[in-house]
């Protein structure tokens, strides 16, 4: 398929996984974003001025992890949320953060969520100290 059609499934996979979420029905919702994950690929983040790759990924990624999320499925959430680190800037990350943080916080990984909240603190140029 040329990629203008594979951007197309994926929207409409992107369309049909947030009316899945929207219906609480994670499992498909997952499904989906996941397909329309496969139809664009994962090395196409980059704007081709037409239709946003880098949102359109950006969008189906976080899509993967808040379904991920839903389903307690940790593994899939910081899979998803490291695709999206990888590829976007730190501002646009934040709601990927806080789906990894929350997955976190889900199964008492509290010592993770403090590490990795430290290294986001830094991110910023703040300096924290290594103990109180």
């Amino acid at each position: 398929l040329e990629l203008s059609q594979r951007k197309l499934f994926a929207t409409w996979n992107l369309i049909v996984g947030k009316e899945m979420s929207v219906r609480s029905n994670f499992g498909c919702a997952l499904h989906y974003y996941e397909q329309g994950i496969l139809f664009i690929g994962n090395g196409v983040w980059i704007d081709d001025g037409v239709i946003s790759n880098h949102q359109l990924c950006l969008d189906l990624y976080e899509g993967a992890s808040n379904a991920s999320l839903a389903m307690r499925n940790h593994k899939l959430v910081d899979y998803y949320t490291s695709v999206i680190f990888q590829n976007v800037r730190f501002e646009r990350s934040i709601p990927a953060w806080i789906i990894l943080m929350t997955s976190l916080e889900s199964f008492g990984k509290h010592k993770e969520i403090v590490d990795k909240g430290i290294r986001l603190i830094r991110r910023l140029d703040i300096d924290v100290p290594p103990s109180p």
